[in-house]
């Protein structure tokens, strides 16, 4: 069970006490990421996740920081996403206030040195440099590039090379007071812990720091006609494929039948699209979908990567499976993708820091945490006609959009499929 506590700035503190386990995990979740970045300062949130680790106020630089945690056994790290920023340590649990007391001052005063933000530039650079030899990776910013045109949804979360060396340090500076806000932060710690001591210290860390409005988040925009279908060309071995659909919000009624189609159409081995395209007709090694769900936008993605020879079979018959399973799906597949489900968030819930990832990002997107049991009753109140008629809403070709990436001179192999 979660407790959500208010600090009297608006600061929220969601605490589960997991007595059974030997470690704690701190997560600071803060409403910063692409959708709140216009295009000339695309990346400045994830510039100052970086920055969040170069030193603060009572530990003045990067080794500090990273000694005082390591010191204890823990591991830290950051990552920004378009709607979350979230800074985590885990711990041994007899280690929770000092690293909670680390992670407090890193969002609350963090130093900005004006040479460390320099060096870090260069290390954000060969980090997007790093993505240029990550095929799969280029084609999932694409799709979502293709899906959400010309706004920062579908916008590349690190930005580009030419927005991140313009980015200057009263910038960063600028968007730290924005967003680093108590209504705009939710503290969230789960493990073998003592509540009422995480929330005292919460409060004697960020319980003084004033109430501010934070910044405004851009809301997703109708693609209104912009080209289905892109492609990049690279010298790969092979193509990959990412067909993606529209779908719902994270508040939507519909949510939870998406994510069922998700299940049962491309995650785990015994998914309909690993059977066909993997164990049927060998097209791929690796077939996969996955769903994204914001604020005001969803999506579902399938990837594929195959032979380059068999970019446009493999692409109709990831559309031919979906279209089939819309017609067949049983109650018993239906069941099966249930189980499948509510398993995994069972099995993830033993990691101390699933459990605080679970309730902070809910808490802060949603202002409201649902329990492992009320998702499960949620996957248990999806009909077999929800599923169908959430797939003829959402998963119909017409719908979709494609974006590839591989050795192609032009986008002819994939015309008309869409």
């Amino acid at each position: 069970m979660h407790r959500v506590s208010h600090l009297s700035n608006g600061l929220r503190v969601v605490t589960a006490e997991l007595p059974q386990t030997r470690s704690a995990t701190i997560s600071i979740y803060v409403g910063a990421g692409s959708r709140y970045e216009p295009d000339e300062a695309a990346g400045l949130s994830h510039f100052l996740e970086h920055m969040l680790f170069k030193g603060a106020s009572r530990r003045s630089t990067a080794r500090e920081i990273s000694e005082a945690i390591e010191a204890h056994g823990g591991t830290h790290n950051a990552a920004t996403d378009r709607e979350v920023t979230v800074y985590y340590a885990k711990v041994p649990s007899s280690a929770t206030l000092d690293v909670l007391d680390i992670l407090c001052d890193m969002v609350r005063d963090p130093i900005m040195d004006g040479a460390e933000l320099e060096k870090e530039r260069h290390v954000i650079l060969e980090e997007l440099a790093g993505i240029e030899d990550s095929p799969e990776e280029i084609a999932g910013i694409l799709s979502d590039e293709t899906l959400w045109p010309g706004q920062p949804l579908g916008r590349n979360i690190g930005g580009t090379p030419e927005s991140v060396r313009a980015i200057s340090r009263d910038a960063v500076i600028e968007y730290l007071a924005a967003q680093h806000v108590p209504g705009n932060v939710v503290v969230s710690v789960a493990g073998n812990i003592d509540a009422d001591a995480v929330i005292e210290s919460v409060e004697q860390w960020l319980g003084d720091m004033p109430a501010r409005q934070a910044g405004p988040w851009y809301p997703a925009v109708a693609r209104d006609g912009q080209p289905r279908v892109a492609f990049r060309s690279k010298e790969t071995e092979q193509a990959h494929l990412c067909i993606a659909f529209p779908t719902v919000p994270l508040d939507h009624p519909d949510r939870y039948a998406i994510d069922l189609l998700s299940t049962l159409l491309g995650e785990g081995m015994s998914s309909r699209l690993f059977l066909e395209l993997r164990e049927e007709r060998a097209l791929v090694y690796d077939v996969h979908s996955y769903p994204s769900e914001y604020r005001d936008a969803g999506s579902l993605t399938i990837y594929a990567g195959c032979d380059p020879e068999y970019a446009r079979i493999t692409t109709e018959a990831a559309l031919e499976e979906i279209e089939l399973a819309l017609r067949d799906i049983t109650v018993e597949e239906l069941d099966r993708a249930r189980h499948m489900a509510c398993g995994r968030i069972q099995l993830r819930m033993e990691d101390t820091r699933a459990v605080a990832g679970w309730q902070g990002a809910q808490e802060l997107l949603l202002d409201n945490v649902l329990t492992v049991d009320q998702v499960a009753d949620r996957f248990a109140g999806v009909t077999l006609d929800d599923v169908r008629r959430a797939g003829r809403d959402y998963l119909q070709p017409s719908n979709a959009i494609l974006a590839a990436v591989g050795p192609f001179e032009d986008d002819s192999v994939f015309r008309g499929l869409i």
